[in-house]
């Protein structure tokens, strides 16, 4: 099993970081969607994406995640998403951040679209939230865990 943990927006809140890694610590991805407004040094171990917010890093703007169960897309997501624009990047898990709104979308048998939220600014009526995610050679298992 693959363990994967993603988080995005959290626009300069580190606080509660390093008690995510610690409480993670067998994951074996952490994954940033955008706007750390953050250096990379202060991120380790995430994997990040540029948002529109990222002005003085140096982050990639989409990032590909390969896992032997299959792969991830990344980008920040600040320009309209659509299926056609998803199902082209021919992956299983396309993650957005941008809207500070946690959902889960299965296209089909094969795809799927996940924005974790905010975990220090959410948008959606949460109190922040963050995305784990569980990849078997068989299944994928989305859960959402509430700040």
């Amino acid at each position: 099993m693959v363990k994967i943990l993603v988080i995005s927006d959290t626009h300069g809140d580190i606080s509660w970081i390093n008690d995510l890694l610690l409480s993670h610590s067998d994951y074996d991805f952490f994954l940033h969607l955008g706007d750390s407004e953050l250096p990379g040094y202060m991120l380790r171990p995430f994997a990040s994406v540029k948002g529109n917010c990222d002005y003085y890093n140096d982050y990639p703007p989409t990032r590909t995640i390969i896992t032997k169960y299959g792969s991830l897309y990344l980008e920040h997501g600040n320009h309209y998403i659509d299926d056609e624009y998803i199902l082209s990047k021919d992956v299983k898990i396309f993650l957005h951040g941008h809207t500070h709104t946690h959902y889960i979308r299965k296209l089909d048998d094969n795809h799927y679209v996940a924005n974790p939220g905010s975990y220090s600014r959410p948008r959606d009526g949460s109190t922040g939230t963050y995305l784990e995610i569980y990849l078997t050679e068989n299944s994928v298992e989305f859960k959402f865990k509430n700040r």
